[in-house]
This record gives C-alpha cells, sequence and structure tokens, in this order.
C-alpha cells in the first residue's frame, strides 16, 4: 500500500509509518498500521478521504470495544485526537410544554465519562446511566453504546461526519437508525467529526447519585485494573452474558496471557504480554462452551480488525 507523496504531503496532522496499534488500544494488542494517520482538522479527514481512493482504512478512537490483529492493518489507520474534543457550553431552551432543556454540540474525541460528567454540572439528564461505557463519544454513535435501558441514540439530534467521497454532511436524528449495539448510516463510510445532543433539564443531586452509584459499581465489578476491550459479548435477550460464561464454569479460563476476567464474565483481560490471537482464542472457546451448556449463541460485541 503506498499512496503517493503528493497526497500525503497535504494532510496538515502527523503521518506515521508502521505505528504498533498495541500503543492505541485498550486491550493493549495489534501488530504496526501502515500508515497512521493523526488528522489536524476537518480539512484533513477531507482530504483523506478525497483521495486515499480503495485503500483500506479503519477508524480508531480510545481504542476500546475492538481487538486490533497481530499482523496489524495493512492501510490506513486514522486517529482522531484532541482536536476533535471538544465540547461546547449547552445552549438552553424551553419546549412547546414549558419544560426546559439543551443543546450540547460535542467533538466525536470526547471521552465518555468526561462528558457524562460535565452535562451533570449544568443538571441535564439522560445520559447519567452511560458513565461507565468506555470511549469516545464518536465509538459510542457507531455502535449505539448503552447501559442500564439507555442507550446514546435517544439524545442524538443530529451527527456531522465526513462521508466516504470527502464531503461534510450533517445527518438529522430521523436519518439515522438506533438498534441494539448499532447505528446505521444512509452510506457506508466516512467519519463523524461532531454531534449535537438534546437532553433535558433534571435534578443535579439525583443526576450525581446516578453517576457515583454506576462508578462504584464499576470499580466493584469491572476489572479496571487490568487492559481490557470493555463487555466482549453481546447481552441475549432477556440474560447477561457475564452470567452465562460464568455459570459455564470460564471465569479464568485462559490461554497465553488472555484471560476471562475473575471479577467479571464478561470481560477479557490482557495479564501481561497476551497477543490477539490469544484472546480470539479465548472468544471462541466461551461461545463454544456456552452454545455446548445452555444452547445459546453469543454474539461477540467487539470487533476484531486486521488479518487473522
Amino acid at each position: 500500500m503506498s499512496p503517493s507523496k503528493n497526497w500525503l504531503n497535504q494532510i496538515k496532522g502527523e503521518v506515521r509509518h508502521d505505528e504498533l496499534l498495541s500503543k492505541h488500544t485498550s486491550l493493549r494488542v495489534g501488530g504496526p498500521a501502515d500508515l497512521f494517520i493523526i488528522p489536524r482538522d476537518r480539512k484533513d479527514l477531507q482530504t483523506l478521504f478525497k483521495h486515499r481512493g480503495d485503500t483500506p482504512l479503519f477508524i480508531l478512537g480510545e481504542g476500546t470495544n475492538l481487538i486490533m490483529s497481530d499482523q496489524g492493518f495493512r492501510g490506513i489507520v486514522i486517529s482522531i485526537q484532541d482536536q476533535f474534543k471538544s465540547i461546547e457550553p449547552p445552549v438552553f431552551f424551553k419546549n412547546a410544554k414549558g419544560e426546559e432543556g439543551a443543546v450540547v454540540t460535542v467533538g466525536a474525541a470526547a471521552k465518555m465519562s468526561y462528558l457524562v460528567k460535565y452535562l451533570a454540572k449544568y443538571s441535564l439528564t439522560g445520559m447519567e446511566n452511560l458513565v461507565g461505557i468506555p470511549g469516545s463519544l464518536g465509538g459510542a454513535l457507531i455502535m449505539n453504546a448503552g447501559a442500564d435501558g439507555t442507550e446514546i441514540g435517544e439524545v442524538v439530534r443530529s451527527v456531522t461526519r465526513v462521508n466516504a467521497q470527502g464531503d461534510l454532511e450533517i445527518l438529522k436524528k430521523d436519518d439515522l437508525k438506533f438498534e441494539y449495539r448499532k447505528t446505521t448510516f444512509p452510506t457506508e463510510g466516512g467519519i463523524i467529526v461532531e454531534a449535537e445532543l438534546e437532553l433535558k433539564k433534571g435534578e443535579h443531586a439525583k443526576i450525581q447519585e446516578i453517576i457515583d452509584s454506576h462508578l462504584s459499581r464499576r470499580r466493584n465489578k469491572q476489572p479496571l485494573t487490568m487492559p481490557n476491550s470493555g463487555s466482549v459479548f453481546k447481552n441475549p435477550e432477556g440474560d447477561a452474558a457475564g452470567r452465562l460464561i460464568e455459570e459455564a464454569g470460564l471465569k479464568g479460563y485462559s490461554v497465553g496471557d488472555a484471560g476471562v476476567s475473575i471479577k467479571h464474565a464478561n470481560f477479557i483481560v490482557n495479564k501481561g504480554a497476551a497477543r490477539a490471537s490469544e484472546v480470539i482464542e479465548v472468544i471462541e472457546h466461551v461461545k463454544a462452551t456456552v452454545k455446548q451448556k445452555t444452547g445459546i449463541e453469543l454474539e461477540t460485541e467487539v470487533i476484531i480488525v486486521g488479518e487473522r
């Protein structure tokens, strides 16, 4: 893969060759990317999409919810960072019923945990259940991230993205289809740069109580001190993947340095120098064992990227 030199020279941000992706994923696995680009602004993104041709491309946010192959990625990895983390002050309004709310414009690279706490300062309710979700807003929007009966799609007003042709477009909520752990866009490809979120005014004390409760539960029940990708499997309807895995006796099951967390069975942790191949082997064993014992076929929530 060798984009023209002139094409790369138009990028004002960073362009790195053979960058190890293990440095950029929460699970700390992954081989090198041919090109690793940190765009400076939207214009960089537009240039990239207009000129990349058929070069494979992957968009990397905070590096959660994914497993990067040991062989890396034969193409371009885009990493949106500080330039896309801005959160604008809320614009308050009252609807026809006299109810107060606000619209907040947020960059796609903003961390979910920080965003939820920021909104709480203004007593804005609607996202407090999502405080424990790792990663960035952009990633949360792509997968319609959710927790405890709340999904990010519920508060979306619009999404601004650079589409696959390199054009900037604004998509309204009605243009998007939000499903369980999936968001469908009118066309494939492109990259989210920001979103407008619409939230209601609530009681600050109640919002903060919910946030504190979620964070406490997360600290007690999730393996936050070890590298992990977040929840590995989607919850089957009416059940919990973690419960099924635990009842199958798989807590602590390991291949090399990759293992099912003893703290929460729906997490796979890197105990030292795990390889992506070991993580995938653990995933396949868990799926097969749960299917054999319960008849339920678990579906992965994490994305596996690159050559196996």
